[in-house]
């Protein structure tokens, strides 16, 4: 019985860990933005992986009227350090916290 209960404990702190998304064989997608920043991002199902120059991101698939939408998978709720990704086509908005990346566009 306790090695179960260990077991299970074990279990539910590896289920809360942050982890970054297994990408597979996915490709990355780049986006230039205005003001010459740019970032890439790596879809695959629901998840997503953002890559800034300092640092990466886990992202989750969220319910979208148009287009896609991925946002943090890390249970980021504060405006000020959530992260939201807005894209259609080739065009996407990218919002870091209270930072945006307007007007990005797919680098090919």
């Amino acid at each position: 019985m306790k090695k179960l209960l260990v077991l299970i404990a074990f279990g539910v702190l590896a289920g809360c860990s942050s982890q970054m998304p297994d990408m597979g064989t996915a490709k990355p997608v780049h986006y230039q933005c205005e003001e010459g920043r740019n970032f890439q991002i790596t879809f695959n199902e629901d998840k997503a992986l953002l890559q800034l120059p300092k640092e990466d991101y886990a992202l989750k698939r969220a319910v979208s009227a148009s287009g896609m939408k991925y946002i943090s998978d890390d249970g980021m709720q504060d405006v000020s350090t959530a992260i939201t990704f807005l894209g259609k086509g080739d065009e996407a908005r990218l919002e870091l916290g209270r930072e945006v990346l307007k007007n990005c566009m797919v680098m090919k």
